[in-house]
């Protein structure tokens, strides 16, 4: 009956995740309704490229029109750092007034501009404008089940900056958009419910629109290594949509991932944690219960010295880690990682993550891992105490320390490449001064305080003593050496979470939106419980050889799939970056796309590494406390 209720919990918990999903994935964030005849400003932002992970500052390209006036919003500090330079426009769009066609200005491309501008063509750079919140989008239309197209929309964000032909060469800038505005009447208002972008390359005479009827006109060639004359130009046509209420503007950008792509990688998952499961019920249990009740019997216990396995280490099993003093911080910091984690991935489930919300998931994760300094400070502090440490300060000082220094120094190094090729990714300086300011008065306090309430505390009683000299380890057999041990220990791990993080992939380096956090959630819980399962498998294994010293271990088990993650992310860049442009990538595009990764798979292992030290060592305690030593 037990097994049963807790099969119909888990179910309900995955159903509820799911519709969670559906509910909540866009929030009612105030709408914003236009009277015919109103000004509605458009804002351009940034240049991007699928291929290459270096966006620009729309302004900074010298082969665009930029206003005399400029003004830029305040942006968050998720924005910023996502590369972000939202700026107003010269574009005139008025609520309910189509206009056939306007000249926005003509400008004069030095030789070097117009290489330049043939070189972002040919990179395949996308431009992204906002209106209401909405990016200017691609509009596709969707394949029925038969393969055919429907009359059913569906958004990519962005708009091809020009067109490249591969067969000549030739590289063609689009200096033409004509926009489509989608409405919905509320009253005696108009809310925006979608912005569509159609760009077209026409080479026509300065300071005149084209003739956009001709079909056949010639397109605007760049790239020479010569002065050109461009006239940019635009066309706006407001268009009532009754099929997209306001509240679900968003559908049509965020339906490109087939739900049943996540229903395959949840059963794929589930299939492996109930495999893992029966291993550990089997090999574990069984084995365990049998040297446990030999263990206890009276005949045995003076042949104890006798035996072989996991229970000769009873005197050396809690030991303190060798390098504790490092440890201890690390896996302080890890938890402060993992519940970062989880608390931003419960606030997206919430619906507070939208994507109306520009640069809410990286703001939301840095505000709560400041917040959640307390934690690590804490856990860092009771380990540290426990392993026989009495320097709570310098411990507390370098859970805050350790991992940010490290981070923030490779950041710093890739910013000096960005500022060089002055790409929008690069962090201003201010920025940097206000990150340093939250670590200093936000982060450390928190910590500091955390470590001293966590020193504070009684260390941890561990149920057996330890013996005043070690046990020497035995040789060990191959699959317990370190590399092939962490290798196995990795795999499967990284199975269950391979086909969640491709979409994870895609929504990092080619500016896809993610926002599916009931699936995420659902799939990192399977995955926390296969990585507990696994480290705790491999550390009974490594007691079961002899070798007492399991904590780094434990750790570098559990981390171990994050090898795997980076492997992966190195195959996505080879086949989904460059695919079909191996020419176009640079030393710093290369460069800041392998820093990321190393930092991503860092933040992973981080996470599961504690998740792993935890499992393993409440399991270890667990079941040398079923036995009672003399």
């Amino acid at each position: 009956m037990r097994g049963l209720t807790s099969a119909k919990l888990f179910g309900l918990a995955l159903l509820l995740a799911v519709d969670v999903v559906d509910a909540f994935y866009i929030p009612s964030m105030g709408p914003q309704s236009f009277k015919p005849g109103e000004r509605v400003p458009l804002n351009v932002n940034r240049v991007f490229s699928e291929h290459v992970p270096l966006p620009f500052a729309y302004y900074d390209l010298p082969f665009v029109c930029k206003p005399q006036d400029v003004r830029r919003p305040w942006l968050n500090i998720g924005e910023v750092l996502r590369g972000d330079r939202i700026a107003s426009s010269d574009y005139e769009l008025t609520m309910g007034e189509d206009s056939e066609c306007r000249v926005l200005c003509t400008k004069t491309l030095t030789p070097a501009a117009n290489e330049e501008a043939g070189r972002f063509v040919e990179q395949d750079y996308l431009v992204e404008w906002i209106v209401d919140k909405l990016p200017g989008a691609t509009v596709f239309l969707k394949h029925g089940a038969d393969g055919a197209k429907t009359k059913e929309k569906e958004y990519e964000p962005g708009f091809k900056i020009g067109a490249y032909d591969k067969a000549s060469g030739h590289a063609y800038l689009n200096n033409h958009v004509s926009m489509h505005v989608l409405y919905e009447k509320r009253g005696e208002g108009r809310r925006i419910v979608g912005f569509e972008v159609y760009p077209r390359s026409i080479k026509n005479t300065a300071g005149n629109c084209p003739d956009l009827k001709d079909k056949a006109a010639t397109p605007l060639l760049v790239g020479e290594h010569k002065e050109a004359v461009v006239t940019y130009s635009y066309s706006v046509r407001w268009v009532e949509d009754t099929s997209v209420p306001w509240n679900h503007r968003w559908d049509r950008y965020l339906t490109a991932t087939d739900q049943q792509v996540h229903w395959y990688a949840i059963l794929n998952s589930a299939v492996i944690i109930l495999l893992l499961s029966g291993v550990v019920a089997i090999i574990l249990m069984r084995m365990l219960n049998r040297d446990l009740s030999m263990y206890t019997e009276e005949e045995f216990r003076d042949d104890i010295e006798e035996t072989s396995g996991w229970k000769l280490l009873h005197g050396d099993v809690f030991r303190a880690p060798n390098y504790g003093g490092l440890l201890a911080p690390l896996l302080g910091t890890t938890v402060q990682v993992m519940y970062t984690f989880i608390v931003t991935i419960l606030l997206g489930i919430l619906g507070v993550l939208s994507p109306s919300y520009r640069g809410g998931l990286l703001t939301t994760g840095i505000v709560v891992f400041l917040l959640m300094g307390g934690a690590s400070g804490y856990y860092s502090g009771h380990l540290y105490r426990t392993w026989g440490g009495t320097n709570w300060l310098k411990n507390a000082v370098m859970t805050a320390t350790l991992v940010p220094a490290l981070i923030v120094g490779a950041e710093l190094v890739l910013n000096m490449f960005l500022w060089y090729q002055a790409s929008s990714a690069a962090m201003p300086f201010s920025t940097i001064v206000l990150l340093f300011a939250l670590w200093l008065f936000i982060k450390l306090p928190l910590t500091l305080l955390g470590g001293w309430y966590g020193f504070k505390r009684q260390p941890y009683s561990e149920p057996v003593r330890t013996n005043a000299i070690p046990r020497p380890i035995p040789p060990q057999p191959g699959y317990l050496k370190p590399l092939p041990s962490i290798l196995l220990a990795g795999a499967l791990p990284f199975a269950v979470i391979f086909i969640e993080l491709f979409l994870v992939l895609k929504s990092i380096w080619q500016d896809s939106f993610y926002y599916e956090y009931g699936f995420a959630i659902i799939v990192g819980l399977i995955l926390s419980l296969t990585v507990c399962e696994t480290t705790v498998i491999m550390v009974w294994l490594s007691l079961n050889s002899g070798h007492h010293r399991w904590w780094w271990r434990a750790f570098a088990y559990g981390a171990s799939s994050s090898v795997y993650i980076f492997a992966y992310s190195v195959f996505f860049y080879f086949t989904r970056l460059r695919a079909g442009m191996p020419d176009v990538a640079g030393f710093v595009p290369t460069l800041t796309f392998f820093v990321h990764s190393l930092l991503i798979s860092a933040a992973y292992a981080l996470c599961t590494g504690s998740m792993g030290f935890f499992a393993a060592y409440f399991f270890v305690r667990r079941i040398y406390r079923m036995v009672k030593l003399s």
